[in-house]
């Protein structure tokens, strides 16, 4: 007996008959593997729920649905658009963030780009730093956002991700890559959790991906103006979160 990836999600939702709602119990008492998938996917669901609440359960007023029907929002003056194109770049890449969450876990690595190499190997000490900045020395965040501003050559800032429990630790600068040099931002958490965010110039098209490699999980948010690469042993949706503050804290 099999259980497809939609199935897997309605066992979760409570969306099954009990006849196969039956089944799968049976297939995950014998399954500890497939048991533990789900119970990751119910934790990533649980803290998605706490970030964002959850649906409304209230059904949509008749005269709502009337309204719509009729069309009549079309007769309320429309605002002029005060969204740049960046901004709505990154909700869009929000949302496909939130989604790769949730598919993580049914897909393999992707193939391994420049960067992503470059961010493994700063990540597991295997690339040699021309500089590292001791965040205890340099506490004041504007001084933090200068090294890593005058390493890119950018206006951007270190990230604060202390709601999130990590604690910026040391900043690392690497020469000879594309554009340049690069930064790593090597967060620390909870039980000393190593969590960085690796920066640089891009050198290929814009994407969102996350993904999972031995146990590391791999976020690279790439625009036409920076690449970021976020690693962590973590579980999909705690990497959504991560990867989604550390972005947006980049204040491009």
């Amino acid at each position: 007996m099999t259980i497809s990836e939609q199935e897997l999600h309605a066992y979760i939702d409570g969306e099954l008959d009990e006849e196969r709602r039956a089944e799968i119990a049976q297939l995950l008492a014998a399954d500890p593997a497939l048991a533990a998938r789900i119970a990751d996917f119910r934790s990533d669901k649980n803290r998605l729920e706490r970030l964002y609440g959850g649906a409304d359960p209230r059904p949509v007023p008749a005269d709502w649905i009337k309204r719509i029907e009729n069309r009549e929002y079309d007769r309320v003056p429309r605002l002029a658009p005060r969204l740049s194109v960046r901004m709505v770049g990154a909700m869009a890449a929000s949302i496909l963030i939130i989604i790769g969450a949730w598919l993580a876990f049914a897909r393999g690595g992707t193939g391994e780009d420049a960067i992503v190499a470059e961010a493994l190997a700063a990540h597991n000490d295997a690339m040699s730093a021309q500089q590292v900045a001791d965040v205890a020395v340099t506490a004041a965040p504007d001084d933090r956002n200068q090294v890593v501003a005058d390493a890119l050559a950018m206006k951007v800032k270190a990230p604060d991700l202390g709601k999130l429990g990590y604690q910026l630790a040391d900043i690392r600068i690497y020469s000879g890559v594309p554009g340049g040099k690069a930064v790593e931002l090597r967060y620390r958490g909870e039980q000393n959790k190593v969590f960085t965010v690796y920066l640089r110039h891009p050198c290929s098209p814009p994407r969102v991906d996350l993904f999972e490699r031995d146990g590391l999980r791999i976020c690279i948010w790439q625009d036409d103006v920076i690449g970021t690469v976020m690693l962590g042993e973590m579980s999909a949706g705690e990497m959504a979160r991560a990867a989604s503050a550390a972005y947006a804290g980049l204040n491009l």
